[in-house]
């Protein structure tokens, strides 16, 4: 027996707002001066050094819009349970 139709409906908002919100911060993230410059990476500098490639940022970015897109299609290919 599947869920019910509200429960439904309301698990594809939660799910496509979580995949366009971590995807927007994946877009935008290693675009920003602060990326991993302080923090967590701080005491080993040959990671904030590959990190701070054009390479590695366009991975990180490419995978926040394929996350932006999976939330689209999500949305765009719901159909209820019934």
């Amino acid at each position: 027996m599947p869920p019910p139709i509200w429960l439904q409906r309301m698990f594809l908002v939660t799910f496509c707002l979580f995949c366009m919100v971590i995807g927007m911060a994946l877009v935008t993230l290693p675009w920003t001066p602060g990326w991993f410059e302080q923090g967590s990476v701080e005491r080993w500098p040959w990671l904030q050094k590959i990190l701070q490639q054009g390479f590695i940022r366009g991975v990180v970015s490419g995978l926040g819009v394929i996350d932006i897109w999976i939330g689209v299609q999500e949305a765009v290919q719901y159909r209820d349970q019934r």
